[in-house]
């Protein structure tokens, strides 16, 4: 299905699927769930009796000037302005935060803020059925899915509260619900909870196959396959990654094929089978190059640097790592850049040069504090500037180094201490 679907057919969909053709019907629920636009518009037809196209209308007219300037957009305070005090602004705003957080996450919180700012303001009862809480809790949503994508753990979790108290207003909460326990599942994935984020991915997949919604639960398996490779049940996440890229296939669905093989070829790397690992890889970025989003496209970039590292040349590991960590500051991802700093700092102790591993520390370091980022991570990467000054640098240090950061971004309170008992 190419462009959008008109609203009237939303609507439809929305509010009576069974009066359409079945291929139709599955064509539109397939469609929502990929294009932010139509999934934010469709969810809000599910819970109102009629389309507000004037009002969508208006508000395309008025955020196009700031969706076309990234910067213009950071320095507006929509909130404060009248005319954007509507829904269709809310729901403009929404479905753009969803659509760019992959690729522009902070541009992403300066919409959710703004949605969620303007949201809070509408009147209760505004629209049928309260739907005004619709917006509000996609807006939180939407936050707390650009908060993820930043590291800002604690503040993404807060907002998903409150995306849920926002919800549970409505009379058919299920597909906010099931969206808000996908988001917190990876969120405590990402603090390395695993087993707190494992239940909430059960739960979402469960919501979404009540609702009929096969799509959306592939993310919820897919999520449930990140959990096991983080515990390092390499063959479980395999199987379910093989999974999403047949669903792929199935579907000749580009986007869900480079998931699949970038997340497989993770699993084949870290059981040494570095051929599989650049086959997949390479094939991941042939699709991601072209559709997308640039996140995971510079992740998968990292790790074919890693396969071409562990492939024995370190020189080409370098030159790949400096594009990916420069890519990664620009999005703001600086904890994805620190860790890929260290693996620059692993090629660089096998070429024999701790002059530039005490570079790249001091680089991070400097990235980091600018971010904000105050924790023991700093005194972690101050450490590995040291030990490379002092000709001290060795893998275990590196790797030491490397343990720690990945648990300063889940505890934030946690010390660096250069022991090796602290990274058992």
């Amino acid at each position: 299905m190419s462009g959008h679907i008109p609203d009237l057919e939303l609507s439809r969909f929305a509010h009576d699927p069974d009066s359409m053709e079945p291929d139709r019907a599955a064509e539109i629920e397939r469609h929502t769930a990929r294009c932010a636009d139509c999934g934010t518009r469709l969810d809000f037809y599910m819970v109102t009796e009629d389309p507000c196209e004037a009002e969508d209308a208006k508000a395309d007219e008025l955020l196009r000037p700031y969706f076309e300037s990234p910067a213009r957009a950071a320095r507006a305070n929509l909130r404060r302005q009248r005319e954007f005090q509507t829904g269709g602004v809310v729901r403009r705003l929404n479905a753009r935060a969803h659509a760019i957080v992959a690729s522009e996450p902070l541009a992403a919180l300066t919409h959710a803020d703004n949605a969620q700012g303007i949201a809070d303001a509408l009147p209760n009862e505004l629209y049928p059925n309260h739907a005004v809480y619709e917006l509000r809790g996609t807006a939180w949503k939407e936050r707390a899915n650009a908060l993820l994508r930043l590291g800002r753990l604690s503040e993404a979790l807060d907002s998903l509260e409150r995306a849920e108290r926002a919800y549970g207003r409505l009379r058919f909460p299920g597909h906010g619900l099931a969206a808000v326990e996908l988001v917190r599942a990876a969120v405590y994935y990402r603090m390395g909870e695993l087993e707190r984020a494992a239940q909430h991915a059960d739960l979402s997949a469960h919501a979404y196959a009540q609702l009929g919604q096969r799509h959306r639960g592939m993310k919820a398996l897919y999520l449930q396959g990140e959990i096991k490779y983080e515990a390092a049940r390499y063959e479980e996440a395999a199987q379910i990654f093989r999974q999403v890229i047949d669903y792929g296939e199935e579907l000749n669905d580009a986007e869900w094929i480079a998931k699949g093989a970038y997340t497989l070829a993770h699993c084949e790397l870290d059981c040494g089978k570095l051929g599989e690992a650049a086959v997949l890889f390479t094939k991941a970025l042939t699709i991601l190059r072209e559709i997308g989003p640039v996140a995971d496209r510079v992740s998968a970039e990292s790790g074919l640097a890693r396969v071409v590292l562990h492939g024995g040349n370190p020189t080409e590991a370098i030159r790949r790592l400096r594009e990916v960590i420069a890519a990664f500051e620009q999005m703001g991802m600086v904890s994805d850049a620190a860790m890929a700093s260290l693996d620059m700092a692993d090629a660089f102790l096998v070429l024999k040069r701790p002059e530039q591993i005490e570079k790249i520390a001091a680089h991070a370091f400097r990235v980091l504090k600018k971010a904000g980022v105050l924790t023991g991570a700093l005194t972690a990467l101050a450490y590995l500037k040291e030990a490379a000054a002092s000709r001290r640098v060795s893998p275990a240090v590196i790797d030491g180094v490397r343990r720690f950061l990945r648990r300063a971004e889940r505890e934030p309170e946690l010390l660096f201490i250069p022991q090796s008992d602290t990274f058992s």
